[in-house]
């Protein structure tokens, strides 16, 4: 992707874009091409020294990024979100929620209570208490812009996913949902749909040989970057997609209308993936 094409659409708009440590990464993508097109950007994690190297990071290409700590899932950390951006930057425009991931992998037979919740909230209830603290933060006084990131599981049926692809299904209905319910006031939200991603988390996935292996199962023949992700993210919080809510947009390679099917995750597919990461590598970093 040539970076001098990049456009200057979010000058004078303010962004917060939770789950941005991780090198390479969703969330740290999505701030970076943010910034670049000219937004001020709050970044969050709760691991706050690698959020400090992120932040030093994008500072030092002369981006207009800060940093705040804690965990996107505490409503207290939800409004210093919201209290940082306002203090520091005026106002609140765009909203990215990349945090979620995958306590619990097997099958559903196996799955207790507690780790279906636990997978549930993890997927859903950080995005929703930020939208709630931006809305009444003053997110919808510019015409606001919500972009979540989901996951590409909810359109297959891999055995060992069935709580993350119950999960994601819950965070897409979520968003479309939001959209309906914000519309009215000006709001749009949308989803963005990685397969599996070149991200820090999913490394083992990847890392041996830059992807090539797992690319050749994808109907493009390449892994998707982090920074396909980030434009996806940019196109759907930009004016040029004023027109466009309630959409969830699958970012995968195709792997979507891929009749194969193939799913990282499924018994002998790559590598050993474990179980803390989810395949787009989005997790609560």
């Amino acid at each position: 992707m040539d970076e001098r094409s990049f456009g200057k659409r979010f000058v004078g708009k303010v962004a917060i874009v939770t789950g941005a440590s991780s090198h390479p990464g969703i969330g740290t993508a999505a701030a970076r091409r943010l910034a670049l097109e000219g937004a001020s950007v709050v970044i969050n994690a709760r691991n706050e020294d690698r959020l400090r190297v992120a932040e030093q990071r994008l500072v030092d290409e002369g981006l207009n990024v800060i940093a705040c700590v804690g965990s996107a899932a505490d409503a207290q950390v939800s409004a210093l979100l919201v209290e940082v951006a306002v203090a520091t930057f005026g106002r609140i425009d765009l909203l990215v929620n990349t945090v979620g991931g995958v306590p619990f992998v097997g099958s559903a037979l196996d799955l207790t209570e507690h780790n279906l919740m636990a997978t549930l909230s993890l997927n859903t209830w950080p995005a929703l208490s930020l939208i709630q603290t931006a809305m009444a933060g003053g997110l919808a006084e510019g015409g606001g812009a919500v972009v979540n990131i989901s996951s590409g599981s909810p359109n297959k049926t891999t055995p060992s996913m069935a709580a993350y692809a119950a999960a994601k299904s819950a965070l897409n209905a979520l968003t479309r949902t939001l959209a309906n319910d914000l519309g009215s006031r000006g709001v749009r939200v949308n989803a963005v749909s990685p397969g599996l991603t070149k991200t820090e988390a999913t490394r083992d996935m990847w890392g041996s040989d830059d992807g090539v292996a797992a690319g050749r199962n994808i109907l493009l023949g390449r892994l998707t970057e982090a920074s396909d992700v980030a434009a996806a993210v940019a196109f759907l919080l930009s004016d040029e997609a004023a027109s466009i809510t309630g959409v969830l947009l699958d970012v995968d390679g195709g792997n979507q209308v891929d009749t194969s099917s193939w799913s990282p995750f499924a018994p002998g597919a790559i590598g050993s993936p474990g179980g803390a990461p989810d395949a787009s590598g989005s997790r609560a970093s």
